[in-house]
């Protein structure tokens, strides 16, 4: 098998990867990947050290030393780059797991909840004064970080029914019912940190399964409950929803957010992105593509002739 090939083969299908993982970070997670392919790390050690690299990239940039943003911006680049290797890394071992997953859900949490503080800290260190415009920033600042954990849920909530839907192979992602009952059989034996993890994990699932649900109320959020895949379901959900996958994938995944933070902090400018998200990101998720998603979901399950527990009658409409 060629470099090439084995490259493609250690993707998702291309209709839901991120543009900037297949174009920049999963090249270079490849790279890792096949580098480690016959030691004994394992896909769960590269995504810790995920964590690690990501969170002290967010604590270089706190400190004084010469270039601490470039510093801090490489590492979190890094950090996004092993987040990519771990799944790739599985998925050329054929060692996929929930578990692996799970954790590298968590992962993610972890570095943005260091990286995005640190950054509007920094932000607001030059934009303080007067007062009203460091409150002013703040405000802004929270504002971002809320709505782009809402752009990084609705991308991995709709990237996983995608996926249930339309792949024969891939079924990323579970649902909180279903985790609750694997954590209630196993959390007795669990090790303490994973048993943290865990909690992380099921919090993450229930609040996106809440938000998902407020932001399209026709998909479902029951994941396990879906039909097998069905050739004839698959083209019916492709043709109502690619358009919008595509402008999902594009801007709003964790991959893209974490390349953002990176970018701007790189030239200690973490204000531009900001007020991209804020105003422009915003703006096309609300008034864009949360109408077309709820008509896509709409159209999509009535013509497959699905209707799952927590999807709405037709009569409700």
């Amino acid at each position: 098998m060629s470099l090439l090939d084995g490259y493609r083969a250690s993707l998702k299908p291309l209709e839901i990867e991120e543009p900037i993982d297949v174009y920049v970070h999963r090249p270079l997670g490849y790279l890792v990947a096949k580098l480690t392919f016959h030691t004994p790390i394992s896909p769960d050690l590269i995504t810790l050290l995920s964590i690690f690299v990501g969170v002290s990239g967010g604590v270089v940039m706190l400190t004084h030393v010469a270039y601490r943003m470039q510093i801090g911006a490489a590492l979190i680049f890094l950090s996004a780059v092993l987040d990519c290797a771990d799944g790739q890394l599985a998925r050329m071992r054929k060692t996929s797991s929930a578990f692996g997953r799970m954790i590298d859900g968590v992962a993610d949490l972890f570095v943005i909840g260091t990286v995005a503080p640190v950054s509007l800290f920094i932000v607001w260190q030059r934009y303080n004064s007067p007062t009203w415009l460091g409150v002013t920033v703040v405000l802004l600042g929270l504002a971002t970080f809320v709505t782009s954990s809402f752009h990084t849920t609705t991308y991995d909530h709709c990237k996983n029914v995608y996926l249930r839907l339309t792949s024969p192979t891939y079924k990323d992602g579970e649902d909180y019912e279903s985790a609750l009952d694997r954590w209630k059989q196993t959390h007795a034996t669990q090790a303490w940190w994973k048993r943290i993890a865990w909690r992380i994990y099921l919090f993450y699932l229930g609040s996106q399964r809440d938000y998902a649900l407020k932001f399209d109320p026709w998909t479902s959020a029951r994941l396990n409950l879906f039909p097998p895949y069905d050739e004839k379901r698959a083209e019916i959900y492709r043709r109502h929803v690619r358009p919008i996958m595509r402008v999902l994938k594009g801007f709003y995944g964790f991959g893209s957010l974490v390349f953002g933070l990176a970018l701007v902090n790189f030239f200690d400018r973490a204000e531009v992105l900001l007020l991209f998200r804020l105003i422009i990101l915003n703006a096309v998720f609300y008034l864009y593509i949360r109408p077309a998603q709820r008509r896509a979901s709409r159209a999509a399950f009535k013509e497959m002739g699905i209707r799952l527990p927590d999807q709405p009658e037709e009569s409700q409409a």
